[in-house]
């Protein structure tokens, strides 16, 4: 991983860095909410269009039960990767097909599948964050707040499709983002301002106030960093330099695993 990315991993998961998001999410929550979520409602229509018709689907199709449900599959299909290698005939076919030798074959499938595991874990782990955040605070949403009488804030609400705060795809769109970042190695701006994009919808869609936008993208991106920091950086070690293959070979090896 670049020095730059390190530095960003180690800045976001700082306790300077939460006291400061708490901060300006409280201040937001408490002066500017309101005030900017009205503002939207004063935008062009096209607005609302590109966010409804082009940004909202697209948080529909990278839903995170989508991508656990990849990921499962993926560490299924590879289960016993290592046991059906010792069958010389599949893997003398796995070599001819990929051109890659038994280790770095062995060390691509540890590698992914390891990565597979984070993203399952980053994944579902904010997701069960969230909600509980959601409950505890109950922090209503707009639709609730301005024409249902909903309280702004009513703690340990039950009813969990008036809770707002933090925003559920907002959370998801960064915890995504952090973790293509940490795996890839260009296309962090198109990446982030996809995410960004995907969280300012759910305000132009009458979901969301800008702190929940906030505070989502914050728990997002602190759950991967920090599983990452506690657990897979140390493992990840074992995997730097030319050990492992592109994602894109990755995906060739499995398809050959699975019909040789």
């Amino acid at each position: 991983m670049s020095n730059h990315k390190i530095k960003f991993i180690y800045h976001v998961s700082s306790l300077r860095f939460f006291i400061i998001i708490l901060a300006v999410t409280a201040f937001i929550f408490n002066f500017l909410d309101i005030f900017i979520f009205q503002a939207t409602r004063s935008f062009h229509g096209f607005f609302f269009t590109f966010f409804s018709n082009i940004i909202d689907p697209l948080s529909d199709v990278l839903d995170p039960f989508n991508i656990i449900i990849i990921c499962c599959l993926v560490i299924f299909f590879n289960l016993n990767v290592k046991y059906l290698l010792k069958n010389k005939v599949k893997l003398k076919l796995l070599k001819e097909k990929t051109g890659l030798e038994f280790t770095r074959i062995i060390d691509t499938f540890d590698f992914y599948l390891l990565v597979c595991k984070h993203w399952i874990w980053s994944l579902a782990t904010a997701g069960i964050l969230c909600n509980i955040i959601k409950y505890i605070f109950g922090v209503a949403r707009p639709k609730y707040f301005f024409f249902e009488g909903f309280e702004r804030v009513d703690f340990f609400n039950a009813l969990h499709k008036a809770n707002s705060f933090p925003s559920g795809h907002t959370q998801a769109a960064f915890t995504l983002a952090i973790l293509l970042v940490i795996y890839m190695k260009k296309y962090y701006w198109i990446i982030f301002t996809i995410a960004a994009l995907m969280g300012i919808s759910r305000i132009f869609m009458s979901m969301h106030f800008p702190s929940d936008i906030l505070f989502g993208a914050y728990l997002g991106s602190l759950v991967p960093i920090l599983l990452y920091k506690l657990y897979y950086e140390t493992k990840m070690v074992k995997y730097k330099g030319d050990k492992t293959v592109s994602f894109r070979q990755f995906v060739k090896l499995t398809y050959w695993r699975i019909f040789i």
